[in-house]
């Protein structure tokens, strides 16, 4: 009984952090019970001694932890010019940053355009991100024109309660935050996806700019961040040159998705090219390469715009076509299944409005060497390393795409090769994994300044 006892109150005595007399001066008073009996004073010394022991343990270092029970996850906000279902370099981009960012912790949402006149607003939940869609009255110049904005964006900030605001560029719906009270007083960064004005910008655009430019420019100032995709187009960018100082290099990213390869039996190379058909493009310097390339060569060209009818003449005249074939409206999975059916992919664009060329990530991630050209100020030469993952030729030059493309058709094993080395250097650069990361801990930086 005597050993029960002063077990009892020894454990009691040592657990006890809020006594009016220390535990230790009552340590005397406790061995009375066992003067009886020595085994009771050794039990009540060890459990004593190892009670103190994590007493003091928590006291020293556990103690003063803040430990919240009830932690709630950081709040981002995406202002973007569309979302998914509509399929473009920054909108995919985007999407996959956005999956990557709440599967690593992130509370993500985004306000975005409707792609399509005539669509009122929606609210919707897609693979648990919450989308703000805003009408569009019209689309000037490619900027889609919501009258509403403002009212809709302190709306949907007050509802959000975000933690920050990450605004992807160029948009020229984000300059209505530099008027919300409420926007102001959260940190931003901006993704600097590209310059509105281009080598050979439409004359309308140039009329219009410098007034465009004022609101760019305050934004800019606002910003704690700015995210380029690449070392090349940051030196390069006229509007960031003031800013540099808040500019953090990121490359763009996508998820790793396998798609089986459907390869046809035919003999010959088969090259794919995906991108809107438009000046920048350089699709009709590819097509004319065809004309000097010899043996048995096929171009599936996929994409929509304002060239269509100008590239379906020139392959016609140039009697090319059993070489090319054009598709016009094809789904995403229907360009990842072209993307793994072909031999290789080429991006013929002539200038840097051809800012990264996401389209190389989607080849490189399916092993598939790449053929693009050394446009000044664009990130496409940094993304593929010449001789290494793919060749890398000048640019505004078919007769360079043509010794590209026949330099791949008579070397199958270069091909692969190229190939091989594309897909690892995705995997260790551009999986969109690793990219989230570095965009988190700039996230992070912005916070703690903020705070």
């Amino acid at each position: 009984s005597y050993t029960g006892i002063s077990c009892l109150l020894t454990t009691m005595v040592s657990g006890c952090k809020r006594l009016p007399v220390p535990p230790a001066r009552m340590i005397p008073f406790l061995f009375i019970p066992c003067t009886l009996d020595p085994s009771t004073l050794c039990a009540s010394l060890l459990i004593l001694l190892s009670k103190s022991s994590i007493d003091y343990f928590y006291n020293r270092y556990l103690e003063n932890v803040p430990v919240n029970m009830d932690v709630q996850k950081q709040k981002i906000l995406h202002l973007g010019k569309y979302y998914s279902p509509f399929h473009g370099g920054i909108e995919n981009m985007m999407r996959a940053l956005m999956l990557a960012q709440r599967s690593i912790g992130y509370d993500v949402s985004a306000i975005v355009h409707q792609h399509q006149l005539g669509r009122g607003f929606k609210k919707e939940t897609l693979d648990g991100i919450t989308v703000h869609r805003l009408p569009i009255q019209f689309i000037a110049l490619f900027v889609p024109v919501s009258l509403l904005a403002f009212f809709s964006l302190r709306k949907i900030i007050k509802q959000e309660k975000p933690d920050l605001l990450h605004l992807h560029m160029p948009n020229a719906t984000c300059f209505w935050l530099l008027f919300s009270r409420s926007a102001r007083k959260l940190p931003w960064v901006i993704h600097w996806h590209s310059d509105v004005v281009g080598a050979v910008p439409d004359w309308r655009i140039k009329l219009l700019y410098p007034i465009y430019h004022i609101f760019e420019r305050r934004l800019l100032s606002r910003t704690a961040a700015i995210i380029t995709t690449s070392q090349q187009y940051l030196d390069s960018s006229t509007p960031l040159q003031d800013f540099t100082e808040k500019c953090r290099v990121v490359p763009l990213g996508l998820p790793d998705v396998q798609i089986e390869s459907e390869k046809s039996s035919g003999q010959g190379l088969s090259l794919f090219c995906v991108g809107r058909l438009t000046y920048y493009k350089g699709h009709s310097y590819l097509i004319d390469a065809l004309t000097k390339v010899s043996g048995e060569i096929h171009l599936t060209i996929v994409g929509g715009g304002d060239l269509q009818g100008t590239l379906e003449s020139q392959a016609s005249n140039l009697e090319l076509n059993d070489k090319v074939s054009f598709i016009y409206n094809a789904s995403n999975e229907e360009v990842l299944k072209l993307m793994a059916s072909c031999d290789a992919l080429v991006l013929p664009s002539i200038e840097r409005t051809e800012a990264f060329g996401l389209v190389l990530l989607e080849a490189m991630r399916a092993g598939k060497p790449c053929i693009c050209t050394d446009v000044e100020g664009s990130g496409m030469s940094e993304v593929v390393q010449h001789e290494k993952t793919g060749l890398v030729v000048a640019s505004s030059n078919a007769d360079e795409l043509a010794s590209a493309i026949e330099r791949l058709a008579n070397d199958p094993a270069l091909c692969e090769k190229l190939g091989i080395a594309g897909r690892e250097r995705f995997i260790e650069r551009f999986e969109i994994r690793a990219v989230a990361s570095e965009v988190d801990n700039i996230y992070q930086s912005v916070l703690q300044q903020s705070e």
